[in-house]
């Protein structure tokens, strides 16, 4: 035992020993080896490779061989520092070969030179393979500059359009999204059109007296302005903001720059073309500087076998000359980097590696502002790489699709990393860049504008909030807190509400609201902060649609924000696994969205509005017993009352206002018809009886009287709109004496409201039924239907009073003194009886009324009699 003890003893030391040694000589020997790599990919070929247009002598081996040796020597030296735990020597490794690629660092080129030195170049193509693929097998411990150099090298090659879209063989492509576009495709052309006009327009007024910029896609060339004459825009070169041309690249897809560079028949698709990461595990192949080199050698063979003649050859078809440099070196990048594996592989990746990686996508897009004027920038000055617009917007979806792809991390992800990075973006800080703007501290501290400008990056920083919305409201555990971000998209709290009405993102957020809303199982646990979000963003996109469709008239389109509001709240007021759950706040809501149909002259949006205010009116009384129970589980029982009175009047306000205001007839009948029904529904009995006189005054007579007027004054142009009119002037006297006489025995318990709501029904009957009775020439059988139905309303009014005493004729004394023990009847009877007898129209019937008051008095009804009569009142006018 004492002889194993001491051999495990002495095999420990000479191990540790063996590591140590290793260890000196890494530190020794990693310079001269990085200078022999350098040495190997020298900058010397790159005068070679442009002589003479270099397509030559592409296709041949010079330099293969010592770019194959400089690529494994490379990925050696890493590994080893790798695996032996020297990660600062490691990452001065790393950024060393990072910047050997020639992507990083040199700004003061144009786009084509740029593009040029890296196209021609093999070594410098070898440099961005190793680095790559160094990244995802070491990303743990490359560090917060080494993950910058990495997504400075990515958005590097998509500027200079060498990043492919269709990935490698069996792997998707890094410029892709994994969700499905929230805007159609008709709809996503039409906001790029919008979004490259205002800003071309934009960079193009930046300095007055220079000339618009080089356009280098198709939208710029297509929207670049030709007033100036070429030869000024040579000698002005210098005024231009920004001479890289990243200021250019605005649409982050938009990969190839013309027509001839497309990507038609993709070279080496066979088995032959693979690097060796990619083949099977029988066929692996020796080396990424071995995987290297067969790319190259298996280009230059393609199109070249020797072919029998047969005399119908055509020149020119070698499809190695056939296709461009840039899609040649395009196409072999995505054979030899898996560079959407910078994603996947993210999962293996330790917290502090996941960290790295996603705030050096944060900070290189805050400083992404800062680092646009700057032409070159050094390995000590990563913070200084330049983002282009389109560059920055691929940032945000890279930080998207890194978040969704690690979802067992994503609640850290969340709280530590992307709710501050979201909420410092889009969030409204009115007029705090002004306040600082002269003070010392405005070179520490950034500066925020009031409102943000609608760019390429603030588009995927919006909606990539949207997407991890629609993935966290399947999680009970962090849905609140994501869903909460939804009010920095909208007002008071976002900073997008000022931009310009052409050029919006409403179409993204309406998506957006659909796709997380359709999840009701998780919106069933969601909290008041998370329903807050989806609340305000209901209420803006329902206000923010409405716009009339070209194609057909009195419809809308199919993505129109506020439709897309209406599907939503649809959804969520008839799931049942959302009953009592929804907050009472989407009123708002839906008062937005008939409004939107008003503007769309869409009555079917307005009446749908209006069926989903009775939805909610249906609900009403076990939805305020809920909430009250889960805001004060120990409050008194008579609370209810109020709880529901504060539910159930912005309800009836809802419905009130298309009744009165609404320009479409259907619209105003549906309306005034639900709100009746709604008034002499059950909750009238469970409020204060106050407030119910105030419902009747403010809400019930108001609108009636509201509407009767503007009828009565446009009766000359009824037309043929005979029916429509005499339908709705039968709701409006409908909505005056139902509710009425429902609510009658609540209302003479308060008998200074009652008397006014009675003296305001007697007005608004006087307007209606005229001072002179119907002769034969007055127009029109709508008069006359109207009156008819009028003063058969009112006699049932006067009838009812009169049986519960309430109404006497005013020349019985008994019944005057009976009445004033009741409390002031004398007053409403008097007041009833003038009225009546100034419509001339009701002169005839004054007699009989007053004959049945007196028949009525003599009787001597009790006060228990009373209660009968009232209840068959009632029961009279259900």
């Amino acid at each position: 035992a004492k002889s194993t003890e001491s051999h495990q003893q002495i095999f420990g030391k000479d191990v540790a020993d063996a590591k140590n040694l290793k260890e000196l000589l890494l530190e020794s020997a990693w310079q001269p080896i990085l200078s022999a790599i350098s040495g190997l990919w020298g900058v010397a070929s790159e005068e070679f490779y442009e002589l003479d247009g270099g397509m030559q002598n592409l296709d041949g081996t010079y330099g293969v061989q010592s770019v194959r040796i400089g690529i494994d020597l490379a990925h050696e030296i890493l590994s080893s520092s790798s695996n032996l735990g020297r990660s600062d020597i490691f990452q001065d490794l790393f950024n060393s070969i990072c910047y050997m690629s020639g992507l990083l660092g040199d700004y003061n080129a144009d786009i084509d030179q740029r593009a040029n030195r890296f196209i021609y170049s093999i070594e410098r193509q070898s440099a961005l393979t190793v680095a790559i693929n160094i990244a995802e097998e070491s990303g743990d411990i490359i560090g917060l500059d080494g993950w910058k150099c990495v997504w400075g090298m990515i958005f590097e090659l998509r500027d200079l359009q060498l990043l492919s879209t269709k990935g490698g063989i069996g792997r998707r492509s890094i410029i892709s999204e994994s969700d499905p576009d929230l805007l159609t495709i008709d709809a996503r052309n039409d906001f790029y059109l919008k979004m490259v006009r205002d800003m071309q327009g934009l960079n193009e007024s930046y300095d007055a007296e220079g000339p618009p910029r080089k356009a280098t896609s198709f939208f710029g060339s297509f929207f670049s302005s030709s007033a100036r004459d070429p030869g000024d825009y040579a000698d002005s070169l210098t005024n231009i903001r920004s001479i890289n041309g990243k200021d250019d690249q605005l649409v982050w897809d938009y990969l190839s720059s013309s027509e001839d560079e497309d990507e038609k028949e993709s070279i080496g698709d066979g088995h032959d073309a693979v690097p060796f990461f990619e083949r099977s595990q029988t066929q692996k192949g020796p080396s990424i500087g071995a995987a290297f080199e067969n790319q190259l050698i298996y280009e230059s063979s393609v199109g070249k076998e020797e072919m029998p003649v047969t005399g119908l050859e055509r020149m020119g078809n070698d499809l190695s000359i056939q296709q461009s440099p840039r899609a040649r070196v395009r196409h072999r990048l995505s054979q030899l980097v898996d560079f959407s594996g910078l994603i996947s592989e993210s999962r293996y990746l330790d917290m502090d590696g996941l960290s790295d990686l996603l705030n050096a996508l944060v900070e290189m897009i805050r400083d992404s502002s800062k680092s646009l004027n700057n032409t070159r920038a050094s390995e000590g000055e990563l913070a200084s790489l330049p983002l282009s617009p389109a560059s920055e917007a691929f940032a945000e979806i890279l930080l998207c699709e890194i978040a969704l792809k690690n979802r067992d991390r994503f609640a850290h992800v969340w709280e530590n990393i992307l709710c501050a990075h979201y909420n410092s973006r889009l969030t409204y800080r009115p007029g705090w860049g002004r306040q600082n703007s002269d003070s010392a501290l405005s070179d520490t501290n950034p500066q925020h504008p009031e409102t943000v400008a609608l760019t390429p990056g603030i588009e995927k920083c919006v909606t990539g909030v949207l997407r991890l919305c629609i993935y966290a409201s399947s999680r009970n555990t962090l849905a609140s807190e994501v869903l909460s971000t939804l009010k920095v998209l909208h007002p008071p709290f976002g900073a997008l509400h000022w931009s310009p009405q052409e050029l919006n993102l409403d179409k993204h957020l309406a998506e957006g609201l659909w796709r997380v809303c359709r999840n009701v199982d998780g919106l069933s646990h969601i909290n008041d902060e998370g329903w807050s979000g989806i609340l305000g963003l209901l209420e803006w996109c329902a206000s923010r649609g409405g716009m009339p469709s070209a194609q057909r008239v009195g419809s809308l389109a199919e993505d129109d924000p506020s439709l897309q509001a209406f599907r939503s709240l649809h959804l969520m007021l008839h799931a049942v696994e959302l009953k009592d759950c929804v907050p009472f706040g989407v009123v708002r809501s839906i008062r937005s969205i008939v409004e939107a149909g008003e503007r769309a002259q869409c009555p079917k949006l307005s009446i749908a509005g209006l069926d989903l205010l009775q939805v909610l009116h249906s609900r009403m009384e076990s939805l305020a017993v809920f909430q009250n129970a889960a805001t004060n589980p120990i409050g008194p029982d008579d609370s209810n009352g109020q709880y529901l009175l504060k539910y159930w009047l912005p309800t009836l306000e809802a419905i009130g206002e298309p009744a009165e205001k609404s320009r479409n007839g259907h619209v105003r009948q549906h309306a005034l018809s639900l709100l009746t029904d709604a008034l002499i529904d059950r909750h009238g009995r469970s409020i204060p009886a106050t407030s119910l006189c105030d419902i009747m005054n403010t809400v019930c007579l108001h609108v009636a009287g509201r509407r009767i007027a503007d009828l009565l004054r446009v009766r000359s142009g009824f037309g043929s709109d005979f029916d429509e009119c005499l339908i709705e002037l039968e709701l409006c006297i409908s909505l005056i004496f139902k509710p009425f006489l429902h609510h009658l025995k609540t209302l003479v318990s308060v008998e200074g409201d009652f008397v006014g709501i009675w003296i305001s029904m007697l007005g608004i009957m006087s307007q209606l039924l005229g001072d002179d009775s119907v002769s034969s020439g007055d127009d029109d059988d709508v008069c006359r239907m109207t009156k008819e139905l009028g003063s058969e309303h009112l006699r049932n009014a006067v009838m009812v009073l009169i049986a519960m005493g309430l109404i006497t004729d005013d020349s019985n004394s008994r019944g005057e003194q009976q009445q004033e023990s009741n409390g002031g009847g004398q007053d409403i009877s008097s007041v009833t009886w003038a009225a009546i007898g100034s419509i001339g129209y009701c002169k005839p019937l004054v007699e009989e009324w007053r004959q049945s008051a007196r028949e009525s008095a003599m009787d001597n009804i009790n006060p228990s009699q009373n209660v009968v009569n009232v209840n068959v009142g009632e029961e009279n006018a259900d």
